[in-house]
């Protein structure tokens, strides 16, 4: 699996070039605040770290693929730190009229994040296991399907009418692939447990997005989020 996954990463990344070409790529870089440019390096650094490991794999450059991994300790934390200024940045910059009706929307990166973290960190300690390795590798990228799937859908598609049917299919997108990864290791004897894992964790992220991000006890994490000293 993980051998064939660099041609899946390379597809996630064009789409994601299509999903951010409009508010993005196709603008002038002097228009751009530097906290997305720090996001969107550290972002196409993870994927070309993603793309190029599992290729390495194929060649049998295994000492190559080790080595190039160590860089991982610098690129993953780049990519939470900037996702989490990132988002700081766009809601502190926001009125309170604006925070108030986008408020919600602050859970979606920083649950990501979270996510992410958890998929990087248990591929670090499995990193002398390759099974599990490679499978929670593979979940990191999974944190992207939401942001890339859900532009695709707004920019290229007709308007959904509820903002909540994004996420649902952005959501049930990615729930589906674990499940479907999770049904193909049925029955391999090592590994098989980490998409059954890392399914519950991005279902229960989800289901919260739904319920307790869309309630009033979301508010405070959100207010106090926006209050601390980031950017």
């Amino acid at each position: 699996m993980f051998r064939n996954s660099g041609y899946y990463f390379v597809a996630l990344l064009g789409a994601a070039v299509a999903a951010f070409w409009p508010r993005y790529i196709a603008r002038p870089a002097a228009q751009i605040d530097a906290y997305t440019h720090a996001h969107a390096a550290a972002m196409v650094s993870w994927c070309g770290l993603l793309i190029a490991q599992p290729f390495l794999v194929r060649a049998g450059r295994l000492s190559f693929h080790r080595n190039l991994g160590v860089l991982s300790y610098g690129v993953a934390p780049a990519v939470v730190v900037s996702s989490l200024l990132l988002a700081h940045y766009r809601f502190r910059s926001m009125d309170e009229g604006t925070f108030s009706s986008e408020a919600r929307n602050l859970y979606l990166p920083l649950s990501a994040i979270v996510l992410f973290t958890l998929a990087y960190v248990c591929g670090v300690l499995y990193r002398r296991e390759p099974e599990r390795h490679a499978r929670f590798m593979i979940c990191t990228s999974l944190t992207m399907v939401d942001p890339v799937l859900g532009r695709i859908l707004a920019f290229y598609f007709p308007p959904l009418p509820v903002d909540l049917y994004y996420q649902a299919l952005t959501y049930g997108s990615t729930d589906l692939i674990l499940l479907g990864l999770a049904f193909q290791d049925r029955d391999r004897a090592r590994g098989r447990q980490v998409f059954l894992v890392m399914l519950a964790s991005f279902v229960t992220a989800h289901v919260l997005w739904f319920s307790w991000a869309q309630s009033a006890g979301w508010r405070p994490i959100a207010d106090w989020f926006r209050r601390i000293s980031l950017t």
